[in-house]
């Protein structure tokens, strides 16, 4: 376990998994959750939809995907995972919980695997670390919840205006109406389930009929009440 702290010591810190736990103690933690390193190729599929989730852990390095498909069997990308990200958290809250989603490698990639399911057992109840990380781990899954939520309610959106007015209203709004976008248009493209040129034809329209500017990305609102539910 000491290999696995010293060598990714940054990744474990910023993955919020420790969060309020003492870097000396990481250790102690790894060794409660029987922590691995492991490697999957590129392409390798983790889980599929309606699979019991068993693997749960942090990337370490490379990129994992999590996706579903539509009724027309079209892929659609719900969230990439990369150095730091979480996946399988939700086996903290219920171990024999069918998975909603696919995971995948994206790219050759390396994971920490951790027995989340060790946080409920009788035999960490000596780990004085465990409450803090179950909380943790908790946060994390409070706001995965959210965040797949929003990307639901944004794929069950027919029309691309919905689904781009959905997206805009988990922004950031300035009390001028600017929105600075943390993703290029490739990638909010992908968070809106659509192309990229079809985007680019939408926001273009929406300009015109002087919903909003853009630049770059920086998005700014002339008509507020576009946004209201």
């Amino acid at each position: 376990m000491k290999e696995i702290v010293e060598k990714y010591r940054n990744i474990l810190r910023d993955s919020g998994v420790f969060e309020d736990v003492a870097e000396d103690k990481y250790q102690n933690v790894l060794y409660c959750l029987h922590a691995k390193t492991v490697s999957f190729q590129q392409g390798e599929v983790l889980q599929t939809q309606g699979e019991l989730t068993k693997r749960a852990g942090i990337v370490l390095a490379g990129q994992m995907e999590e996706y579903l498909y539509d009724e027309d069997g079209n892929q659609l990308t719900i969230e990439r995972l990369g150095s730091g990200n979480i996946f399988g958290v939700e086996i903290l809250c219920a171990a024999q919980l069918p998975s909603q989603i696919y995971l995948c490698a994206s790219s050759d990639c390396e994971a920490l695997l951790l027995d989340f399911g060790m946080l409920l057992s009788e035999k960490t109840l000596g780990c004085i670390y465990r409450m803090q990380v179950s909380a943790n781990l908790m946060k994390k899954f409070a706001r995965q919840v959210n965040f797949l939520s929003t990307r639901i309610r944004i794929l069950s959106q027919k029309k691309l205006r919905n689904r781009l007015k959905i997206y805009l209203q988990t922004q950031d709004i300035s009390p001028d109406g600017e929105i600075i976008l943390a993703v290029n248009r490739e990638k909010m493209a992908e968070i809106l389930g659509v192309d990229r040129s079809a985007l680019s034809r939408e926001l273009c329209r929406m300009r015109e009929e002087g919903i909003l500017t853009v630049s770059r990305n920086k998005i700014t609102l002339l008509r507020r009440n576009f946004l209201d539910v």
